[in-house]
């Protein structure tokens, strides 16, 4: 039996979707969409993430169960609705419908990717709870209000905009890339954090690091800090 109220991984994605009730309840994307429709997608994922958190499942068996199928599947059907991009691409959207949304990708993610992560190990290892995926830099710019920052442009699964304060960052640089809960960082919001050196293997892009690669120790603090709350 596996104490799955307490594994990193489940309270990460409970955080997730805190943040999308929250997107939902302050109405904070604009646009014509089905509030209500999402209302009660959200309501069916938040009783399914429930069982699951109490399902005391192994979490490699936990992958498979029907209820962390079914959270993936609502996933999707909310990110249809929640995120149109057809539509948004067409609105002038403010920092605050931009923050939003960027809440809602990461938010999403995590809950669609959850099996991919209980199949990482058993073990209750904080570095599971989010992505982590080697990236290639496409772009370096100096941050326009703050000395010591750089706004970057990185392709692996996605693209992510990342702010970093990494001296020397250059492109077609390949590094690790946890991706977190979106920060404004001087005006400019961030999707991911920079978590290792120069990886020079260029087969790893869009796929998870060797834990060795990895400086895991500004990581685990984030995920500490998010499921403290």
């Amino acid at each position: 039996m596996s104490d799955t109220r307490n594994d990193y991984r489940i309270l990460v994605a409970e955080h997730a979707l805190g943040l999308l009730e929250n997107i939902v309840r302050t109405r904070s994307i604009p646009g014509v969409i089905e509030w209500r429709k999402l209302e009660e997608l959200i309501r069916e994922a938040r009783s399914l993430l429930m069982s699951i958190k109490y399902s005391f499942l192994p979490p490699r068996m936990l992958a498979e169960h029907e209820a962390v199928r079914k959270l993936q599947d609502l996933s999707k059907e909310i990110s249809k609705i929640l995120l149109p991009w057809d539509k948004l691409r067409t609105i002038s959207l403010d920092k605050k419908a931009k923050m939003s949304i960027a809440r809602a990708k990461y938010a999403i993610r995590i809950l669609y990717g959850l099996p991919y992560r209980l199949v990482l190990g058993d073990e209750n290892d904080p570095l599971y709870a989010v992505d982590i995926e080697c990236v290639k830099i496409l772009s370096v710019a100096r941050h326009p209000n703050a000395d010591k920052l750089y706004v970057t442009r990185a392709k692996g699964v996605l693209t992510y905009t990342i702010v970093t304060n990494i001296e020397g960052v250059k492109r077609d640089e390949i590094r690790a890339a946890a991706i977190l809960p979106p920060v404004e960082l001087r005006g400019e919001i961030s999707e991911a954090m920079y978590c290792s050196d120069v990886i020079n293997d260029p087969s790893c892009v869009g796929k998870r690091p060797k834990r060795e690669l990895i400086d895991w120790k500004e990581v685990e603090k984030i995920i500490y800090e998010i499921v403290r709350g």
